[in-house]
């Protein structure tokens, strides 16, 4: 592996994060519906009051873009949440060698910036890029900023293989 990316990323689960997916399952299985548990409980967790004071016709894409996406079943989404609940990475996060960009949004509150010392510290070759004006979704709030700054990343870690992407992209 020539590099890594964790976005809004955390080594172990903790109460408080805990305390968010327990909810986000209530959400879920009170509506039978996932796609409109993440777009009515999770997207808020995810993007700034101020994207959607701004931005309605924006977020109402996002929402359009979920509905039309297949649906995952409310019983998949308990297993992937448990699984996201009974997370932890700690001890494994100092194996990683390959360059890692790290990146949060400053105003994140579902994983937020608490997580990014333990991040940085036991990643050793890591790089921690922290977005203003954004939540946990910063690849949606900042989008062109977002990835700029996400492929000058990968274009200082995988050389010419890089370049030759972005020239044919």
């Amino acid at each position: 592996m020539k590099s890594l990316s964790a976005h809004s990323g955390w080594a172990k689960t903790d109460a408080y994060l805990k305390t968010v997916l327990d909810t986000w399952q209530v959400v879920a299985e009170a509506l039978q519906s996932v796609p409109e548990m993440v777009i009515l409980a999770i997207l808020p967790w995810c993007l700034t009051p101020e994207l959607y004071a701004a931005r309605p016709d924006y977020i109402q894409s996002l929402a359009d873009f979920i509905r039309s996406r297949p649906v995952q079943p409310v019983s998949a989404f308990m297993r992937q949440s448990n699984a996201i609940i009974r997370h932890d990475v700690s001890a494994q996060l100092a194996r990683i060698t390959a360059p890692t960009l790290i990146t949060f949004g400053a105003a994140d509150q579902v994983t937020s910036v608490r997580f990014a010392a333990e991040l940085k510290t036991k990643i050793q070759r890591s790089e921690l890029l922290i977005f203003d004006g954004c939540a946990h979704a910063a690849l949606y709030e900042k989008v062109e900023e977002f990835n700029q700054k996400t492929l000058a990343f990968l274009q200082r870690h995988t050389g010419a293989g890089a370049a030759k992407l972005t020239q044919s992209a």
